[in-house]
Order: structure tokens, then sequence, then C-alpha cells
């Protein structure tokens, strides 16, 4: 399992957490996106944390950048400029991005993360490996992130790399569905011990599309509801307090009989 960092301390403001927006999945949703962020920004928040999977997938590479991403990367551009922290913890449906251009904007891109926010530690991590029992997922991840299938994307033309993409994410998802619709609860549970141990006060969880809470042993273990499907994002304001927030786009949800 990959390990908890150290938390680090928010230098002003709160923390707003954005999971799951699977971007492109509706009309003007980027739009919606940036104007969520800028809201945060305009309000105090010095800190966005990007749960994973903002795009339905989001991959380092020229050939599948599509003008969407070359949008929400400028906005994220801009909010950096303004002194804003952005910080990406890497979803199921990202690859290849860390050290590359298309991480530029964030201060901090990794599998888990932690800040410490007026006095209560919180964790991070998206949630698509707490699920041990999810083996054709395990596996597919294996031969999807390494060294091998980044080489190998790069030989690929591109209409035929968004084609395999494209079938890839479709498998993908019905073999997410079968492990969503029960959740791993003693799994998550046992996550929320791993961030207990490593110094935290909360472990917050994106990934499954739904709001859960699991409170025992001295952690709070949240799992957050997907921005693509509820419009709504997770604030930590100054004092450390955690709150849910609806935001003025929430019409526009995508709803979905089941997670995605």
């Amino acid at each position: 399992m990959i390990p908890f960092p150290e938390p680090r301390p928010v230098a002003e403001g709160g923390v707003a957490v954005f999971a799951d927006a699977h971007l492109g999945q509706a009309e003007g949703d980027g739009d919606d996106f940036l104007a969520a962020l800028q809201d945060v920004a305009a309000r105090g928040f010095g800190t966005i944390v990007l749960l994973g999977d903002i795009f339905h997938y989001f991959i380092g590479s020229a050939k599948l950048e599509t003008p969407l991403i070359r949008k929400v990367l400028s906005g994220w551009d801009e909010l950096a400029k303004r002194g804003l922290s952005l910080r990406y913890i890497e979803g199921n449906r990202d690859f290849f991005l860390r050290g590359t251009r298309w991480a530029r904007a964030f201060v901090a891109y990794g599998d888990t993360d932690g800040l410490l926010v007026g006095g209560r530690r919180y964790a991070f991590v998206h949630g698509d490996r707490v699920n041990t029992r999810d083996l054709p997922y395990r596996f597919w991840r294996h031969v999807s992130k390494n060294a091998g299938s980044r080489a190998a994307l790069e030989l690929i033309p591109g209409p035929l790399a968004r084609r395999i993409v494209q079938k890839t994410e479709a498998r993908l998802y019905r073999t997410n569905f079968r492990h969503k619709r029960t959740l791993p609860e003693a799994e998550l549970r046992r996550e929320g011990d791993r961030a207990r141990a490593a110094g935290y006060d909360e472990l917050l969880v994106g990934h499954f599309h739904v709001e859960r809470l699991y409170e025992g042993d001295g952690v709070v273990t949240r799992i957050l509801p997907a921005w693509l499907e509820e419009r709504r994002h997770a604030e930590i304001g100054p004092d450390g307090v955690f709150r849910l927030v609806e935001e003025t786009s929430f019409a526009r949800a995508v709803r979905r009989p089941g997670p995605a």
C-alpha cells in the first residue's frame, strides 16, 4: 500500500476538495467546473485538492489531448498564477501525468496526500485501490500503468490510441460497476486505520460516487460524492471544520442509476 506523507500545514485560507468530475460527459461541464474553482478561490480558499478522475480520462500524451483538457489546464494555470495551491491525487482514469506539462499547475501530484488545517489532520486518497478483492481492476491497473504501457502509447498512431482508450474505458466501466454496487466497508475502515496510524484525524476518499461516513477507532473516513453526478464538493474551513457544499450548477449534474 502507498504510505501517507506527513501532513503539510495549509498556509492560508481553507481547503476545497473536488472528486470525480469526469469532465467531458455533459455540455459545458468544463466551464461549470472552472467556475466552481474560481468561486472557492474568490471566497478565500488558498488550497484546492483534486481527488482524481477530474476528466473522464486524463492521459499525459499530446495525441490524446482535447480542447476541453486544454481549456481546463489553462484555467488551472491562471489559478496557480494567482497564488492558489492546486494539489492532485491520481485516480484510476489518470495516466502518465507525473512530471509532465499536464501536471504543471500542481504543487503536489501523487497517490496520497495530507494537510493540516486548523489543527485537524486530513489525509487524501482516490480510493481505487482500497478494495483489494477487485482482482480484475488490480490486474488492469498493473498492466496499464507502467513504463512499458507508456512507451507503447508513444508508438501508436493517434486515431488508434483513441479507439483503444475508448474500448478500454468501456471495459473498465463494467468492471468498476460490479465492484461498486456494494461498498467494501471493511476495506474502507482498514484504509481509515492506516491513515490514523500515520497520524491523521480524517481520511477523504473519492472513486465510489456515493457519500458515506465511517467513524471509529479515532478516525473519520468520508467518501465524497462525485461532482459528475451531484455537483457538490467538500470544504474544510480555516478552523478545520468539514462541510459539503452544493453548487449553483447542481441542476446540470449527470444523473445516473449507478456509479461510473
